[in-house]
């Protein structure tokens, strides 16, 4: 009986070992099978080929994959001309990045091609983060209750000014423009011969008439002003026959042809030309945005813009109204990791990145708690174009608009030139508009 016990136990032993040397087998198998990789999500924006954005961008990516192990962020450059383009090329492919950052303005064409990824079941799943957004910028990436964008800076246009050239011309710096016939008359003083060489030197204000985007930023304000549309409500014909829009188009391009309170060679001039005749004192006042002043401190430092420089609203015609830039960042549609492209999407809208776009570059939030924080109203400059919100306007957001605009530019370019009156000018581009709109009537 002992013998058969001690034989049961020498088996028992042996079979043991065997389970443990088979688990460490297993074990040391499983060690060695590879970890999962990570997913890439790739970010395309024009702001990665602009200083200070890359710095910006750079500490973001480091944050977020630092909590993140599981997704990594790949850069794709992309230059602001060429961004839509670009991605219409890479959605018809399928190959667009997976997060692209736009203006508002090609959002709703982009809606209607299916290139956008529908986030409204991303965003039911917080309850509230829907109603963080202002209503105007959010509805604009909006379809019959489907959110396709949220977003992000939303900056009014202000007029902005140099306060030591307000004094210099026996203007009070404390007392900006409020009407369009004051603006006339600063423009008038700050238009000066500052060296008595009996040639004028200085201008009032650094007006836009290239063929660009951001002119109709800086345009719209004047033509809306004044009563002016560039369409009837319904979008069918053009309003640019009516005497409110030949009055806001007449003071833009007059403050050039009868005012003279701009410096020579208005329609080669764009937005950065602009600055740059601000940050060298060589006008006095342009319509910009709270990300103006670090732009012109970039281009002359010596100019101090954040202690010299001063925001106001746009002086009022008949109508207070102003135009704005609004960014979203959106998710392709043909994204093939929609829940990772999620985590890096929203955590662009975490306080922290809105507060972080802010330090850097004085983009203002969209999102309200954020908009009306004392971080941002103790600002100078923010606390006015945060104030400006509930006169923004747009213009049309159809597909025709790029024609549209191109029309009009044409028209202030030949008013600015005079290569025709106001009036020529403006009836060329209300023929323009009608038959381009007749296309889809």
């Amino acid at each position: 009986m002992k013998r058969e016990v001690r034989k049961l136990r020498a088996r028992l032993l042996i079979l043991a070992a065997l389970l443990c040397t088979s688990l460490v087998f297993v074990v040391g198998f499983a060690s060695m099978a590879p970890a999962a990789k990570p997913v890439t999500i790739r970010l395309q924006t024009w702001h990665l080929g602009e200083e200070p954005w890359v710095f910006a961008w750079e500490e973001f990516k480091e944050a977020f994959e630092k909590k993140n192990p599981n997704i990594k962020i790949q850069f794709d450059p992309v230059t602001y001309g060429d961004k839509e383009s670009v991605f219409i090329i890479q959605s018809e492919a399928r190959a667009a990045a997976d997060i692209v950052h736009f203006s508002y303005r090609p959002i709703p064409a982009f809606i209607e091609k299916g290139y956008l990824l529908d986030l409204t079941p991303f965003i039911e799943r917080e309850p509230g983060l829907k109603e963080k957004f202002l209503e105007k910028p959010l509805s604009i990436s909006t379809r019959d209750g489907r959110i396709y964008a949220l977003p992000d800076d939303f900056n009014p246009l202000v007029l902005l000014y140099n306060t030591e050239m307000f004094k210099e011309a026996g203007l009070n710096p404390r007392i900006p423009p409020e009407t369009w016939e004051e603006y006339i008359d600063y423009a008038q003083t700050l238009t000066r011969d500052t060296d008595g060489d009996g040639k004028t030197d200085q201008w009032g204000y650094g007006l836009i008439g290239k063929r660009e985007e951001g002119l109709f930023m800086r345009f719209n304000p004047w033509f809306w002003g004044a009563g002016g549309d560039y369409l009837t409500a319904d979008q069918r014909h053009s309003a640019l026959n009516t005497p409110e829009a030949l009055e806001g188009f007449k003071f833009y391009v007059e403050l050039v042809t009868k005012y003279g309170v701009v410096p020579p060679g208005a329609v080669e001039m764009g937005c950065h030309d602009t600055r740059t005749q601000l940050a060298h004192r060589k006008v006095a006042m342009l319509v910009g945005t709270v990300w103006t002043p670090p732009i012109i401190d970039r281009l002359n430092p010596e100019l101090e813009s954040f202690r010299v420089l001063q925001m106001a609203p746009i002086p009022a015609g008949k109508v207070k109204a102003t135009s704005c830039w609004i960014s979203h960042r959106v998710i392709s549609a043909g994204t093939k990791h929609p829940e990772e492209a999620w985590k890096v999407y929203r955590y662009i809208y975490s306080e922290e990145n809105q507060i972080r776009w802010f330090n850097w570059m004085s983009m203002v939030s969209s999102q309200k708690d954020i908009r009306y924080s004392p971080r941002i109203w103790r600002d100078k400059f923010a606390s006015v174009v945060a104030e400006q919100a509930p006169y923004v306007k747009f213009e049309p957001l159809i597909a025709e608009w790029p024609e549209i605009g191109d029309a009009m530019i044409t028209a202030i370019q030949e008013a600015i030139t005079k290569v025709k009156t106001p009036e020529q000018a403006l009836a060329g581009a209300h023929t323009a508009v009608e038959e381009i709109l007749a296309r889809k009537r």
